[in-house]
C-alpha cells in the first residue's frame, strides 16, 4: 500500500498543473477528488489495515511516515466525501487561482490524517492556513478579504505555538514521530508536559473553532462562496478534529484519558468548551443571516465535541464520535439548502426565503431533519450523542454537570431558532420561478436519510466507533506497534 501516498502527491501534482489547464480545471478536479475518495475506499476494504508506510526508505522515528489505521481511514473518508459534494455547488467559472487553492487544501487536509510525525503534521496544517486564506479572498471584495486576513493572523499566531511545543518535544524526547512520542511521554516531567499540552492545544484551537481562536469563523464563512463554507465544514474542521483526536486522546495521553498530570489541562478545555458552546448558541439565536446562523452553531457542535473528549470517558468519547458524525452531514445539507434557498430568495436572510419549504419541500425537509439531530432529539443521529456525553457527565463531578446544564440550555436554544428556520421556510411567501440544480438538490435529501438511519439503527455505525475508540483505548498495540517495530 506504499501507493496511499498519492492521495497527496496528485492534489500537489494538480494545484501546479491548474496553472495552465483554464476551463479543464474543474473536469481536472472532479477526477483528482473522486479518485482520491475511490482510493480510500478500495483501501478500506483492502483488509490490510492497520498499516505503515516509510517515504524514501527511512524507517520510524528517523524519516516520515504514513499511517493507516481505523481512525485514520473514517476520516479521510469523511474528508474526501464532502470534498466531492463541495464541488457539486459549484456552477459557475471559477478561475484558475481557486482550484489551485482547493488542490492544495486537498492534498494538506490528506496528509493531516496521513502522517505519522508531529512536524510534518504541522507542515500539512500551514498548507491548510495557505489553502483557506486564499479560497476565503477568491471574491475579492472588502469582506471576503478582511476575513480572510482575521483567519491568516490567527492562524500565524496558533503556528508559533505549534512551532514552540515542537521544538520543546524534540529538545526533550529527541523524536518527532507519534508512535515515539507516546511510548516516550511517561518520561517527561509534569511542568515539561502541561506546557507543551497548553501550547498544543493552542495552536489546535483554531481548527476546532474554539474560543477563543474562533474570531475568525463566522465572518469566513459569511465572506466565502458556498463551495468554500462545505471545505471549511467538511475538510478543515474535519481533520482539525482528526488532529484532537490523534494528539491528545494518543499521542499525550495514557489509553485515551489524559493522566493526572493534566487533569487540569481537562479541566481548562472544558471551560474553553462551555464559553464556545454559549457563544455559538447565543449568536445563532440572534443572527437572520442563515449562513452566520450555520457558522455559530459549527462553533457549539464542535464546543460538545471537546467537552465530550476531555471527560476522559470511553462512553463519553462514543458520544463524542456522534456528535462528530451528526454535525458532518447535518451542517454539509444544511450550506446546500443555504445555497439553493438563497439564490431563489436573492438574500442570505433566511426570513426572505418564506415560502420556499413549499415550493421545494424536500430541501425544507431535508433542513428539518438536520435541525433535529443537531438539537439532540429521539430518532436522529445526534441524540446519541448527547445521550451518552449527558449521561456519563451526570456520573461525575460539578464541573461536569454543570457541562450538562450548559448542553441541555443549549438543546432548547437550537429548538427556537432552528424551528422557527423550518417554519419560516413553510410560510407563505412570493416566491420567483428559479431552476435548482438536481443533483444539489438529491444529494440532502440522501444525506438526511443517513441521519435517520444512524438514529433509528444506531448499530449501523456503532461497530465503527466502537472500533475507533478500541484503537485509542489501545494505542500502545493497535498505533505504536504498528511503526516502531519498523526501526
Amino acid at each position: 500500500m506504499n501507493s496511499i501516498v498519492f492521495l497527496v502527491v496528485i492534489p500537489i501534482i494538480a494545484a501546479f498543473l491548474s496553472l495552465f489547464l483554464g476551463k479543464v480545471n474543474k473536469l481536472i478536479a472532479y477526477i483528482v477528488t473522486i479518485f482520491n475518495l475511490s482510493f480510500s475506499v478500495v483501501v478500506l476494504v483492502s483488509g490490510k489495515i492497520p498499516f505503515n508506510v516509510a517515504i524514501g526508505g527511512w524507517r520510524a522515528p528517523y524519516g516520515i511516515n504514513f499511517v493507516v489505521t481505523d481512525i485514520t481511514i473514517f476520516f479521510l473518508l469523511l474528508i474526501n466525501v464532502a470534498a466531492v459534494l463541495s464541488l457539486t455547488t459549484i456552477k459557475e467559472h471559477m478561475e484558475y487561482q481557486f482550484y489551485a487553492f482547493y488542490f492544495i487544501l486537498l492534498a494538506a487536509t490528506n496528509g493531516m490524517v496521513l502522517t505519522g510525525d508531529i512536524f510534518n503534521f504541522y507542515l500539512f496544517t500551514e498548507l491548510t492556513t495557505f489553502a483557506i486564506g486564499g479560497l476565503v479572498a477568491y471574491k475579492r471584495d472588502r469582506l471576503a478579504t478582511g476575513a480572510s486576513l482575521k483567519y491568516l493572523i490567527l492562524s500565524s499566531t496558533a503556528s508559533i505555538f505549534s512551532l514552540a511545543a515542537i521544538g520543546l518535544i524534540y529538545k526533550t524526547l529527541g523524536t518527532l514521530n507519534f508512535a515515539d512520542i507516546a511510548s516516550k511521554i511517561s518520561n517527561l516531567n509534569k511542568a515539561s508536559l502541561s506546557l507543551i499540552l497548553i501550547l498544543f492545544i493552542s495552536s489546535m484551537l483554531v481548527e476546532l473553532k474554539i474560543f477563543p481562536f474562533n474570531l475568525w469563523v463566522v465572518k469566513a464563512y459569511d465572506a466565502s462562496i458556498p463551495a468554500v463554507n462545505l471545505f471549511l465544514h467538511g475538510m478543515v474542521s474535519t481533520a482539525g478534529v482528526y488532529g484532537a483526536i490523534r494528539i491528545l486522546l494518543m499521542v499525550f495521553s495514557k489509553n485515551g484519558v489524559m493522566s493526572d498530570q493534566s487533569s487540569n489541562i481537562a479541566n481548562i478545555l472544558i471551560l474553553l468548551a462551555f464559553i464556545t458552546v454559549m457563544i455559538g448558541e447565543i449568536g445563532a439565536l440572534t443572527e437572520k443571516n442563515l449562513i452566520k446562523v450555520l457558522a455559530f452553531s459549527s462553533m457549539a457542535q464542535l464546543g460538545i465535541f471537546l467537552f465530550g473528549i476531555s471527560l476522559g470517558n470511553y462512553e463519553a468519547l462514543k458520544g463524542a464520535f456522534y456528535i462528530v458524525i451528526s454535525n458532518y452531514f447535518a451542517k454539509l445539507i444544511m450550506f446546500i439548502v443555504a445555497k439553493n434557498y438563497s439564490v431563489v430568495a436573492g438574500s442570505r436572510n433566511y426570513n426572505a426565503m418564506k415560502g420556499l419549504g413549499r415550493k421545494y419541500p424536500g430541501l425544507a425537509i431535508a433542513f428539518t431533519i438536520s435541525a433535529l439531530s443537531l438539537m439532540g432529539m429521539p430518532f436522529f443521529a445526534g441524540f446519541w450523542g448527547k445521550l451518552s456525553i449527558v449521561g456519563n457527565a451526570l456520573l461525575m463531578d460539578k464541573i461536569a454537570i454543570t457541562g450538562v446544564i450548559i448542553i441541555l440550555i443549549s438543546s432548547v436554544i437550537e429548538g427556537v431558532y432552528y424551528l422557527r428556520i423550518s417554519h419560516t421556510f413553510f410560510s407563505d411567501g412570493n416566491i420567483q420561478d428559479t431552476k435548482l440544480s438536481r443533483i444539489n438538490c438529491v444529494l440532502p435529501i440522501i444525506l438526511a436519510a443517513v441521519i435517520l438511519i444512524i438514529g433509528i439503527y444506531p448499530n449501523s455505525i456503532e461497530n465503527i466507533i466502537w472500533t475507533m475508540i478500541n484503537e485509542i483505548q489501545n494505542t500502545p498495540e493497535k498505533y505504536i506497534q504498528v511503526i516502531l517495530p519498523l526501526k
